[in-house]
Order: structure tokens, then C-alpha cells, then sequence
């Protein structure tokens, strides 16, 4: 029981201890986060080419043009339990610095959309967004499949080679709450800006499981002297 109860402790204490510092590095994760999307706007044109993750989450302002039959759908997107996907509209930016994937929102799949509600606005238009690198959010989302023309999550420089596009920028702005945009779809601000935060509950799980283990050690002991 000794040669069982010791290791079985110090790996559920251990696991404990690794959880706690998980919460710390996930607290100031979030605080980041939370810090960069409060920051003051920026225009694009300000955003360096090679050093421009540092502004990931980070207001950005732009003007131009969209390419509406270029537009790109990531699948498998949820509105309130609505599924549906995210449009994808290539920006030519009006100060000739090249194009920019624009995530406009959530829109519901095309057999079920209704073409009168469904917006492209023309000509030059003012965008506010967030800068978002594009990229898997986690082990579990599928694969792009460019060549079926699927895809799961934002890559800007496939989905540019996909549409024939030229001068993209690598990374995506996705557009920020509108109160003024008058119903219709796409619906802007699916930003997540929540990041789940479980570590504590997993912490005091692991603590737990090895507080019971110590009793059931204790009480072991106790009954075998008996």
C-alpha cells in the first residue's frame, strides 16, 4: 500500500502544482488579450509587414473596396445555435498597399439565406476590425481542404492562392460590432473574446484526489494495526 499511496501522491500533488501555474500563465493570457482589444485603434497602413503578430487583437482601421465574388465561407460556425458559416470578402485597400481578408460574420448556409438579406456593400468603404493571425484553435478542427474549396479556419495565404488573389496581407481583420448596420447578413463582431479558464476546478480536482488518497492511506494503516 506504502509502495502504491507515495508515487500515486506526489503525481496527483504534481498534477495540482501544474494546474496553478497553468491558471497563472492563463490569467495573464487573458489580461493580455483583454489589453490589446482595449487599445486605441491603429490604421492598417501602420501595421509592419514583418512584425505585425504584434498587434494581433488589436483595433485596425482601413478603406476599400471589396471583391465580393472572391469571397471565401469557413464552415461549421454557430450563431447562438444557429449553424452557419463565416464570409470571408477580399479588401482592396483604397491606398493601393494591396488586399485583406475581411471576416464580415456569421451568415446562415446558402440554402438557407435569403438573397435579400444578404449585404455587399460597394465601392469604398471605412472598416474596423480586429486583427487576427488565422489559424487552428485547436487540435480538433479538421484540416482545410482547398482543393473542394472546404475550409474550417482562416488561412490567408491559401485561401488568396485559392482565389487567385495578389498582394495579400497574412493575416485577416474581423469586424468589429456595427449598431449601425441595419440587420442583415453577414452579422459582424464574432471576435471570441471569452477564453475558457478551467484551471483552478482542475487544480482543486487533483488536490482533492490526493487529500482522499491520504485518508484512504490513513485508514488503511488504522485497520490493519486492528
Amino acid at each position: 500500500m506504502t509502495v502504491f499511496a507515495i508515487p500515486s501522491l506526489l503525481v496527483l500533488v504534481g498534477l495540482g502544482v501544474w494546474q496553478l501555474q497553468r491558471l497563472e500563465w492563463k490569467e495573464t493570457l487573458i489580461a493580455d488579450r483583454m489589453e490589446r482589444m482595449n487599445m486605441p485603434a491603429v490604421a492598417l497602413g501602420a501595421v509592419p509587414e514583418k512584425g505585425w503578430r504584434a498587434f494581433e487583437l488589436r483595433a485596425v482601421r482601413a478603406r476599400g473596396a471589396y471583391q465580393h465574388d472572391k469571397s471565401v465561407e469557413i464552415v461549421s460556425r454557430t450563431l447562438k445555435g444557429r449553424p452557419g458559416v463565416h464570409v470571408l470578402t477580399p479588401l482592396v485597400l483604397a491606398d493601393g498597399s494591396g488586399t485583406v481578408l475581411v471576416n464580415r460574420g456569421w451568415a446562415p448556409p446558402v440554402h438557407a439565406r435569403d438573397a435579400a438579406e444578404f449585404r455587399r456593400p460597394g465601392g469604398v468603404v471605412p472598416v474596423d476590425g480586429f486583427l487576427r493571425a488565422g489559424a487552428k484553435t485547436s487540435a480538433w478542427v479538421p484540416d482545410n481542404e482547398p482543393a473542394n474549396d472546404i475550409w474550417f479556419y482562416a488561412d490567408a495565404p491559401a485561401m488568396a492562392k485559392a482565389r487567385g488573389l495578389e498582394n495579400v496581407k497574412p493575416y485577416v481583420l474581423e469586424l468589429a460590432p456595427d449598431a449601425a448596420s441595419g440587420g442583415g447578413y453577414p452579422i459582424p463582431g464574432q471576435t471570441i473574446t471569452a477564453v475558457r479558464n478551467n484551471h483552478l476546478q482542475y487544480a482543486v480536482t487533483w488536490f482533492g484526489l490526493a487529500a482522499t488518497l491520504v485518508v484512504i492511506y490513513v485508514i488503511y494503516q488504522v485497520r490493519r494495526r486492528d
